[in-house]
């Protein structure tokens, strides 16, 4: 090995490349790896420059995702919060409406009686005022007797479910 170490060529000071290797360009001549390396040091700058423009547009990128996923936790948090009131809203409502179902269950059941009740005083009637129609002038008397198909009752197992059937202590139980 140590052998070998004064083989290897070695510049001398002032010398642009070692003797043994190549021969020196004359006096007063660029030597002619100058030009190449120059392209080269072009080509490095643009190098350089896209790599820097890449780096570049990726922190920008990233920082433009991170603001987004930001604005989107953000929104879904403000959803939650307005699902939540929207819940406590809906659940009087619920209510209310269970009221009103009742109430028009009820509502149902008298107009019925109603109907019925009148279908049986205009049955009631009709018989002793068609003998009185006989009597009355510019043909008024007449034998047509009203008839009423029979009244449906809303049938007394059907019940709604209570008011408080939806809110939200029934739901945790």
């Amino acid at each position: 090995m140590t052998g070998n170490k004064g083989h290897i060529p070695h510049l001398e000071e002032g010398e642009l490349y070692p003797k043994e290797v190549y021969d020196p360009p004359p006096k007063g001549e660029v030597p002619h790896y100058v030009h190449y390396m120059d392209r080269a040091e072009a080509g490095l700058r643009t190098v350089k420059m896209v790599v820097f423009a890449g780096m570049t547009a990726f922190v920008i990128l990233a920082i433009y995702g991170y603001y987004l996923i930001y604005q989107l936790t953000d929104d879904a948090a403000q959803m939650t919060v307005t699902m939540q009131k929207m819940q406590a809203t809906m659940e009087p409502m619920g209510q209310n409406m269970m009221v009103m179902t009742q109430s028009l269950i009820s509502m149902t059941e008298s107009v019925n009686r109603i109907q019925y009740s009148t279908g049986h005083m205009d049955r009631s009637f009709s018989g002793p005022m068609n003998m009185m129609n006989n009597f009355m002038p510019f043909g008024g008397g007449g034998r047509d007797r009203a008839r009423y198909p029979a009244t449906p009752f809303v049938p007394p197992a059907y019940t709604a479910p209570p008011a408080n059937a939806y809110s939200s202590q029934n739901q945790q139980q």
